[in-house]
C-alpha cells in the first residue's frame, strides 16, 4: 500500500496530535505492506510566538490545496490525515484521525470565528473520510453522536507510549538542581493552563493533602508562560507548589518515575496520553473518572471525581500513606501500559488501510 501521510501537525502547533503524527509516522515506517509518503505543510519555527502564528496562519490557508497535490504527486492510493486541520481535496481515499471533539464539548475554550471554523471543518472531514480513526471507544461515541459519521466508518485504533518512558534511576541531587525540587514526596501533574485540564481542582487537593503533610509537594510541569496569569509565579511557592516550565522528554521521564503519584483530574480527555506516559514509567495513577481516562487506566490506577477536591485529596492521602497500594498501582500500570505500543497502533491502522482499498477494489 502506498500511503500518503500528512506531517502538518508536526509543525502547526497542535502538541498532542504532533506527537502522534510523529510516533505513528515512525511505525508505520516499519510496518510491512505499507510504503509511507510523508507529505505536508511546514512552518520554520522562530523565538517569536507572534511571527510562530502567523506563520502557521499562512501555511493554513494554502494546506487545504497543497495536501492533495502533493499527495497526487507521491503516487499514493490513500491519503491519511493525522489530525482536522482544515478540508482537503484529495482525489484518493481519506483516512481521518479525530482525537476528540473539544469544539462541542468545552466551546469555550475557543474564540467565536475559530469555533466555527473548527467545526465546519471537523464535521466536513469527518464525513467525507472513507474511515475515521479515533483513539478510544469513548471518542468513538462522541464522533457518531456529534459529528453524525456512520457507526460503521469509525475505527478504534488506541495511541502507543514511546520507548523513552520507562523507569528511571531515581537522582535527587539531579532533580533539585533542574527543578528546585527538594528532597522528599512529591506529587506530578503536567499539562496546560486550559479549564478543562482542573488545575485549580488539583491545587486545592493539595491544599488539603499538605495541611496533613507539610513535607510533600506538587510539581505541575508544562507550558504555563503562555498564560499570563503565571507569568510571575515563582519557581517554588510558599504553599509547596514547584512549576519548572516546559521540560523534555527525556526531562519529564524522570520526573514520573521520581514522583511519588500522578495526578490527572482532568474534565475531558479523548484519550488522556500522560496517563500512558506515567504508568510506562512505574508511576501510582490517579486520574479522573470521566471522559476516556476509566478506558486508558483499567484497574490500574484510582478513579476519582475531578469536581470532588475531597476526593482527590483522599486519593493522594492514600497512595502517600500506603506504600503497599503505591506498589500495586505501579505494578499495575506497567503492565497496563505494556498495552499499548506504537506498534499496535501502526499495525491496527494498516488494517484499516487495507479495508479501505479493499472495498474500493470491490
Amino acid at each position: 500500500m502506498n500511503v500518503a501521510f500528512d506531517m502538518s501537525p508536526q509543525s502547526l502547533g497542535n502538541k498532542g496530535a504532533g506527537r502522534y503524527t510523529r510516533e505513528l509516522s515512525a511505525a508505520l515506517s516499519r510496518e510491512g505492506g505499507v510504503s509511507l509518503q510523508r507529505v505536508g505543510v511546514s512552518q520554520p519555527r522562530t523565538p517569536s510566538a507572534m511571527h510562530n502564528a502567523e506563520r502557521a496562519a499562512r501555511a493554513i490557508l494554502s494546506y487545504p490545496f497543497e495536501i492533495g497535490r502533493q499527495a497526487a504527486r507521491s503516487g499514493a492510493d490513500l491519503l491519511h490525515l493525522p489530525a482536522p486541520i482544515a478540508p482537503v481535496r484529495a482525489a484518493m481515499p481519506v483516512v481521518l484521525t479525530i482525537h476528540d471533539v473539544m469544539p462541542w464539548r468545552h466551546p469555550g475554550d475557543y474564540g467565536r470565528v475559530a469555533l466555527r471554523r473548527e467545526r465546519a471543518f471537523t464535521r466536513r472531514l469527518a464525513r467525507s473520510a472513507r474511515r475515521v480513526l479515533v483513539p478510544s471507544q469513548f471518542t468513538r461515541g462522541e464522533v457518531i453522536e456529534y459529528l453524525g459519521v456512520d457507526p460503521d466508518a469509525v475505527a478504534v485504533v488506541p495511541h502507543g507510549v514511546d520507548g523513552r518512558f520507562r523507569p528511571q534511576p531515581t537522582g535527587l541531587v539531579g532533580r533539585a538542581q533542574r527543578f528546585g525540587i527538594p528532597p522528599g514526596p512529591f506529587v506530578l501533574w503536567v499539562g496546560t493552563s486550559e479549564p478543562r485540564k482542573n488545575a485549580a481542582a488539583l491545587e486545592a487537593a493539595f491544599r488539603r493533602v499538605r495541611r496533613e503533610m507539610p513535607d510533600v509537594h506538587l510539581v505541575m510541569a508544562g507550558p504555563w508562560a503562555a498564560d499570563p496569569s503565571f507569568d510571575d509565579a515563582p519557581a517554588a511557592s510558599e504553599h509547596g507548589v514547584i512549576r519548572p516550565g516546559v521540560v523534555t522528554d527525556e526531562e519529564l521521564s524522570q520526573l514520573y518515575s521520581e514522583a511519588s503519584c500522578f495526578v490527572f483530574p482532568s474534565r475531558y480527555e479523548g484519550f488522556g496520553l500522560p496517563l500512558l506516559e506515567a504508568m510506562a514509567c512505574g508511576t501510582p495513577v490517579i486520574a479522573a473518572n470521566v471522559g476516556a481516562m476509566p478506558e486508558v487506566v483499567g484497574d490500574a490506577g484510582l478513579l476519582v471525581d475531578p469536581d470532588d477536591e475531597a476526593s482527590i485529596a483522599s486519593a493522594i492521602e492514600s497512595v502517600l500513606s500506603s506504600p503497599a497500594l503505591a506498589a500495586d498501582l505501579r505494578q499495575r500500570g506497567l503492565e497496563r501500559a505494556r498495552e499499548f505500543t506504537w506498534a499496535h497502533a501502526a499495525a491496527r491502522t494498516a488494517e484499516q488501510y487495507r479495508q479501505v482499498l479493499g472495498d474500493d477494489a470491490r
